[in-house]
């Protein structure tokens, strides 16, 4: 069988439509090859329908209207349906139509349906979260709170700060009485509010919605409050952020062995835009310093995403811009947490574009900031322009600040906050759920703290002490500071502090701690207002030495600011008073250095998709990736490893970690920040779909929601990847169209499945809405190795999804059936074949022709262990994960796979004598993902 495709097929009976259709329009079978199996039939047709006439969103709507229960509701429930969004890609000339449920006029929150529209007017696919029995909820409440009422409820709920003098800025007519409140010091953007209904257990409740910008913490708060007692009914953080419990638990020891070693892979636009700018940085698909030294990249602004380079904004000839801003982001530091660009922390390039800045990685990131603001930059931009050319476009709600009259609202470039004082060991990303609200991403600094201080205070004669750091002022270096004389110089709040004489030679300030007196930058300013070269600060109480912060809403401090514990400030000090002292602030010997995520591409790319996956999952006016089952964390993942994939480093069964470099891992191959790093080789990473329930991974522990469950998810898609690549061949530039390798494909196909699947999906209705892009894309030509690649990781054809919570799904290992056949003289599944363990079985198939032996897919055939009575993989001790793993089959002595002039093959296959009294299912695939398979039972 060299070419598979899925055929196509009649329902018994042609459905009636809404009038706004043709009259004569016809309708397919609802069982396509990517449905549930309860609904699947033996004609597999690859569209819901066939072609219709009329507009999309009127197909849309009328598709529903006629096939209610297929979506769990009832004609009543779909009267009336709103349309929240509707575009049309330019690849796949597919239209995807976002419709909302409403009752009394008003929304129905997280009640939404996703059709997707072919061409021709065929509906492809629909992923829905429709409620049903609307006129049978007890909806009930009135409006007797208004928006701002709702403002002050919804910050006394999430314990923000009470709201100073709320004011309404807008306000629209309609029932849905949508309206602006200022931000009113909890909110750094105004407070959009509006009316609807809202899903409880007792019934529908009327709720304002509201998306509060939490100015005290990271947090994007979309809240819904009950309009009549101003109780908090739901609430979802719309940043995400990474697992730092989980984060913590994989930081690594061993500091990295810097490769000199030069990244060769094509990678850039080939349509460039000619500005004349150039980036120092650690270009694609390099992904931090691990992989080598920083590259100079010149005119790197593709002309198609950024047709007027990345530094405009208006659309005209000539950069509105020299700093690290333009039209995609705008890259600075953000130390003090205060959501704003810190004082002069966007790099300038000049007139040229010329952004290249010093950089010493022995150094603390403190010490290359500038550097650290370009790369954000730089990656920010690439990934703003590839992920263009697979459709996050204008229309779709990618984030620019000037859409160039190509669809969709402006105003929404990213906020790319670097060096983010908010955390340590993270980063996040806030994306507001209408296109035209700006994201913003945060990266922070990795201290390393496994390797104990950062800095160290010598004094000479006395000791050394362990120093912490310091956000607003530069690093000690690795030299110090030697032969410094030390002043001590009280609280050090004012000039009048400090002796009546100081040193002619160089000194180092040595200052009391606590912020009651003054703030730590204050005692900062002064000391090098008097000429100190560093400021020691001796905290004033027991424990740690505190990391020292401060507004950076000024010019910056340039000398290097630490604290020492109590203890450790009172044996200075009193060094200091015996007689005079010198001594040497430095970088402690034995730290690697303060790391920067800013330098960390997988960590940015990550960051950047859950913008992505917000944007595109139910269309670019909701955020609805939602329930624990949501896999925002894998998407994130899979773009930044796709992304970033070069053969070079990288292999199918090889492991692959997610950011090693931020953990201080010496490569690519590190754990990572994930339970388990990526690979094919299900060893290295184990996940199947029961992985996610409670206890349901190794050791009986459960994964973290969301990280660890979306990194299942990437595991199951880094598979189909290569499963891809196995077949298309690789294609190390990701800016190509999705036709020219197996990993363009793949990105193109998880971008076009976010647009399709609908709110709050699932593994099984993600996986669906993959395999219906392909028919879209393809016609189903890659239908088989995508089912195999689920299939094998427990989301095949049977496996059953239920809810979007972690513990009612239930994992199953088949592909589909129009992607399986059986072998000759072998009786078919479900039926058991026996053989003596330790035997020799020959497994034969016929394909159509003799097509040579190079026809097998990686891994092929294999073998894995089920149970007898049910057929199902399964532990026998009870336990989840690691489920018994796939056996390469063994050849007996010599022997390999054979075929005849008639294209009959034979496998021989060498059992085990190990395995009598088990069974185990056989599988083998070919290269186009067409599965033979068999069970067997082994006698002695």
């Amino acid at each position: 069988m060299p070419h598979l495709r899925l055929s196509r097929g009649r329902r018994n009976a042609a459905l009636l439509l809404s009038t706004t259709l043709v009259a004569s329009m016809t309708t397919l079978s609802t069982n396509p090859a990517w449905a549930d199996p309860e609904k699947a039939g033996p004609a597999n047709p690859i569209f819901l329908t066939g072609p219709n006439e009329g507009a999309p969103n009127e197909i849309a709507a009328s598709y529903l209207r006629a096939h209610p229960a297929d979506y769990g509701v009832r004609a009543m429930d779909l009267s009336d349906l709103a349309v929240a969004s509707s575009y049309t890609d330019r690849h796949n000339g597919v239209t995807h139509v976002n419709l909302a449920q409403r009752y009394k006029n008003l929304e129905v929150f997280d009640a939404t349906a996703t059709v997707n529209i072919a061409r021709d007017g065929s509906v492809i696919f629909v992923g829905d979260t429709l409620l049903s029995g609307l006129s049978d909820n007890k909806a009930s409440g009135d409006a007797s709170l208004d928006a701002v009422d709702a403002v002050h409820a919804a910050a006394d709920a999430l314990d923000l700060a009470d709201p100073e003098n709320p004011r309404v800025m807008s306000r629209s007519g309609g029932a849905a009485q949508r309206t602006v409140v200022s931000g009113s010091g909890i909110s750094d953007q105004p407070i959009p509010a509006k009316l609807g209904w809202q899903q409880t257990d007792d019934g529908l409740r009327l709720a304002w919605q509201l998306v509060i910008d939490d100015s005290s913490d990271t947090h994007l708060w979309n809240a819904t409050i009950d309009a009549e007692t101003g109780k908090l009914l739901n609430a979802d953080d719309w940043t995400t952020h990474e697992d730092v419990k989980e984060v913590a638990s994989n930081l690594d020891r061993s500091a990295p062995d810097r490769s000199t070693t030069l990244n060769s892979a094509a990678f850039g636009s080939r349509n460039p835009v000619q500005d004349g700018s150039s980036y120092q940085v650690f270009a694609g698909p390099a992904e931090s310093p691990n992989d080598g030294p920083r590259t100079l990249v010149t005119n790197p602004a593709d002309g198609t995403a950024s047709p007027h380079g990345w530094h405009d904004t208006n659309g005209a000839s000539g950069a509105e811009h020299t700093t690290t801003q333009g039209n995609n982001v705008h890259a600075y530091q953000d130390q003090d947490n205060n959501n704003a660009a810190d004082s002069g922390s966007s790099p300038d390039g000049g007139a040229n574009l010329t952004f290249n800045f010093p950089l010493n990685l022995d150094e603390h990131a403190q010490n290359y900031r500038d550097a650290a603001s370009a790369n954000l930059f730089y990656w920010n931009n690439v990934i703003h322009d590839v992920t263009y050319q697979y459709g996050f476009d204008e229309v779709s709600g990618n984030f620019q600040a000037n859409n160039y009259g190509r669809g969709g609202n402006g105003g929404d470039y990213v906020r790319a906050e670097a060096a983010d004082g908010g955390g340590t060991n993270n980063a996040n990303f806030s994306t507001p759920a209408v296109d035209g609200g700006t994201p913003r991403m945060q990266m922070y600094l990795w201290p390393g703290t496994q390797f104990g201080s950062p800095n160290q205070v010598v004094v000479d004669g006395v000791g050394s002490f362990d120093a912490s750091w310091s956000r607003f002022s530069p690093a000690p270096s690795v030299a110090g500071l030697p032969g410094h004389r030390f002043v001590y110089a009280g609280t050090g709040c004012t000039t009048a502090a400090y002796p009546g004489t100081l040193p002619a030679s160089a000194w180092v300030s040595v200052v009391d701690g606590g912020t009651t007196a003054c703030t730590y930058l204050q005692r900062a300013q002064v000391a090098q207002s008097v000429g100190a070269k560093a400021v020691v600060i001796a905290h004033n109480a027991s424990g740690s030495a505190p990391v020292l912060t401060g507004s950076m809403t000024t010019a910056p401090v340039t000398i290097p600011a630490v604290a020492v514990t109590q203890a450790d400030g009172n044996a200075i000090r009193a060094a200091i008073i015996a007689g005079d002292v010198t001594g040497s602030v430095r970088k402690h010997p034995n730290h690697p250095g303060i790391r920067d995520g800013d330098f960390d591409a997988g960590v940015i790319i990550h960051e950047y998709t859950h913008g992505i996956s917000n944007r595109l999952t139910g269309g670019p006016t909701v955020n609805c990736l939602t329930g624990n089952e949501q896999m925002g964390e894998g998407w994130s993942d899979f773009v930044a490893l796709t992304m970033l994939l070069d053969p070079k480093f990288d292999t199918a069964d090889g492991q692959r970690g997610m950011g090693p470099y931020v953990l201080f891992q010496d490569d690519r191959h590190g754990g990572g920040i994930r339970p388990r790093p990526y690979s094919r080789n299900m060893e290295i990473q184990p996940f199947t779909y029961d992985s996610i329930k409670t206890g349901g991974w190794l050791n009986g522990t459960s994964l973290a929601a969301p990280h660890g469950i979306g990194h299942g998810w990437a595991s199951v898609l880094w598979d189909m990847t290569w499963n891809l690549i196995d077949r298309h061949g690789f294609n190390p530039n990701v800016y190509d169209p999705w036709n020219t390798g197996g990993n363009n494909l793949a990105l193109q196909l998880v971008i076009d499945g976010l647009k399709m699947q609908g709110c709050a999906p699932g593994f099984v209705t993600a996986r669906n809405a993959i395999i219906a892009s392909d028919a879209a894309l393809t016609g189903g030509e890659n239908a088989c190795i995508i089912w195999g690649s689920f299939a094998r990781r427990g989301v095949g054809y049977s496996a059953v999804q239920g809810t979007t919570a972690r513990d009612d799904n239930s994992e199953a290992f088949d592909t589909h059936p129009s992607c399986r056949g059986d072998f000759i003289g072998r009786a078919a599944q479900p039926a058991l074949n026996t053989v003596i363990a330790g035997d020799a079985a020959p497994m034969k198939f016929k394909l159509e022709t003799n097509r040579g032996l190079n026809i097998l897919a990686s891994g092929s055939p294999y073998s894995r262990l089920v149970d007898c009575d049910t057929l199902k993989t399964v532990n026998p001790d009870g336990s989840i994960t690691p489920r018994p793993t796939p056996v390469a089959a063994r050849n007996p002595g010599g022997s390999h796979m054979s075929v005849n002039a008639n294209g009959q093959y034979n496998y021989p296959w060498k059992t085990d004598e190990a395995w009598a009294g088990t069974c185990r299912e056989f599988v083998l695939t070919l290269d186009n993902g067409f599965q033979h398979r068999a069970y067997f039972k082994f006698t002695n």
